[in-house]
């Protein structure tokens, strides 16, 4: 019976495996440093997406404030530099707009009371004080009523 020899050479010795130990250790820092970024990430998206909805509830529910003036906009023909050729005859068509303002109060992350001011182009026969198209009294109530009852459907 023949006895094997050990080689003293073979295997790992405690330094490569203190080495690979380490670069385990910094790979997991990595790991968990990444997962700990993307919680926050989304923990933030989510306070975004909050205050985002207060906002727009608010913003359908507030009314409009008229503005101090109306503005008209002059829409002009440029040449290709830019310069207008005429002071009147560029003037391709104008737009009389009546500017109103909504304010929107939300609570921030921090727990405290913001105001936002949004400024809207339009007139006031367009903004029906915050009301859906159709809760809006278009004054054809006697039309609709005619139109249903001449449908043959089963309409209550």
């Amino acid at each position: 019976m023949e006895m094997k020899r050990i080689h003293y050479d073979s295997g790992e010795s405690l330094v490569e495996v203190m080495v690979g130990a380490v670069i385990l250790l910094m790979m997991m820092a990595v790991l968990q440093g990444a997962l700990s970024f993307c919680t926050n990430a989304q923990q933030r998206v989510e306070q975004i997406r909050r205050i985002n909805e207060e906002i727009c509830q608010n913003l359908r529910t507030t009314s409009s404030v008229p503005g101090p003036e109306n503005t008209e906009y002059l829409f002009r023909a440029t040449t290709a530099d830019g310069e207008t050729p005429g002071p009147d005859s560029a003037t391709l068509f104008r737009v009389s707009v009546e500017l109103r303002t909504k304010e929107v109060s939300y609570q921030d992350e921090d727990g405290t009371i913001k105001t936002t001011t949004f400024y809207l182009f339009g007139s006031s026969d367009e903004e029906d004080e915050g009301e859906p198209p159709e809760a809006r009294d278009t004054g054809k109530e006697g039309e609709a009523e005619d139109s249903a009852g001449s449908s043959g459907g089963d309409t209550p």
